[in-house]
């Protein structure tokens, strides 16, 4: 689920631009790919795992789970991904390879932290932090940094406001 979420929240501000929508990707940089991962992650585990609860399985540490897990890959991703990105350039093929097989062991990963019995604080701390996170990809959308990473090398501009 979190591999198709990706195709609907890569292209969910191209549809409706707005400052609300602006917290998915905006453009081809790979910043802004980073969005693409954190949320289509985020919004698919949601929906699993209200699923999950109106069948009356529980979930412990879902949010906190939810937020390692998405950091982790990001991480996962960007470290296999950058060396070949680098190396021999944009190649759709490898890049959903790689975006599939990072989801498969940050599931892993989810998995890992929700089995672990539920720990005091640890949902507010991953609620507080997955709403910083989203707070924090959104700030960088609007002022992004000059350098490759924040460069949409489609029209060679960056963030939302297309600034050369």
């Amino acid at each position: 689920m979190t591999f198709l979420m990706g195709f609907l929240v890569h292209n969910i501000y191209q549809w409706i631009p707005s400052s609300i929508t602006s917290i998915f990707p905006v453009n081809e940089s790979l910043y802004e790919h980073v969005k693409l991962i954190y949320l289509s992650l985020i919004l698919s585990t949601i929906i699993v795992n209200i699923y999950f609860k109106v069948k009356g399985f529980k979930i412990n540490n879902l949010s906190y789970g939810l937020f390692m897990s998405a950091i982790f890959n990001i991480l996962f991703f960007y470290i296999i991904y950058l060396p070949i990105y680098f190396l021999i350039g944009n190649s759709m093929i490898m890049t959903l390879i790689i975006y599939f097989i990072s989801i498969i062991a940050t599931q892993y990963v989810y998995y890992l932290i929700i089995k672990k019995p539920n720990k005091k604080g640890l949902n507010t701390i991953g609620i507080i932090m997955l709403i910083v996170g989203i707070i924090f990809l959104t700030y960088f959308t609007y002022h992004p940094i000059k350098n490759e990473f924040f460069r949409d090398p489609e029209n060679n501009s960056y963030g939302i406001n297309y600034k050369k």
